[in-house]
């Protein structure tokens, strides 16, 4: 959970990445998926804190199909931090270049209302007869708290050779913060895909 420290010394230095024009993955996955036959339902994690900043991977499957996969993710119960933002408002956006653009302000409640912005961009890329071959969907924050130094991250939806029903789904995240960096990464990561799964199954997510 986001623990917002008022009195904590904090750096004015403010890291902030330009939104990439092409999307592709943060960088290449750092976990295995998991393992057992007929592509289990799980995820398998790893994380480290780093010089710079905290990253966590996620990697595991989902038993949709590519497209209910992706639909699933549009759904803000599963890319929003259920857990700790407790108001938010989605925009959606018009874009020539992504197939969708959501813009999230977030509000964190604690010892004084703590708010940012967080952009998510879609994109399905496909092949000549126009079926998507596979989703890559980038997110940073774009404004606000200073608490919050940089946001982002990268979600990949994966076809499975011989598998219309099964995806293998990837969630990096990159986050430089004020506390508990790399914890909150790994919080994150991992309540989307739990998240993602339940959602796109038609089951209610859990109230955190």
């Amino acid at each position: 959970m986001f623990t917002w420290v008022l009195t904590a010394c904090i750096s004015n230095e403010v890291v902030q990445n330009e939104f990439p024009k092409i999307l592709e993955p943060l960088e290449d996955i750092r976990v295995e998926p998991p393992q057992g036959e007929d592509y289990p339902e799980e995820i398998t994690v790893g994380s480290e804190d780093g010089t710079d900043y905290a990253w966590a991977h996620a990697r595991g499957y989902l038993h949709l199909s590519l497209e209910d996969a992706w639909t699933a993710l549009r759904n803000d119960l599963v890319y929003v931090n259920q857990r700790d933002v407790t108001n938010y408002t989605v925009t959606e956006m018009d874009s020539d270049e992504y197939d969708y653009i959501f813009q999230v302000d977030n509000e964190v409640q604690d010892i004084l209302p703590v708010e940012f912005t967080n952009e998510w961009r879609h994109v399905g890329h496909q092949n000549d007869k126009e079926e998507i071959l596979d989703v890559v969907v980038r997110w940073q924050k774009i404004e606000g708290t200073d608490f919050i130094q940089l946001l982002e991250g990268s979600v990949e939806i994966l076809p499975i050779d011989g598998e219309d029903s099964i995806v293998e789904i990837r969630i990096i995240e990159h986050l430089k913060a004020t506390l508990d960096q790399e914890a909150n990464a790994v919080e994150f990561v991992t309540d989307m895909a739990e998240r993602w799964r339940l959602v796109g199954h038609g089951e209610a997510i859990p109230s955190y």
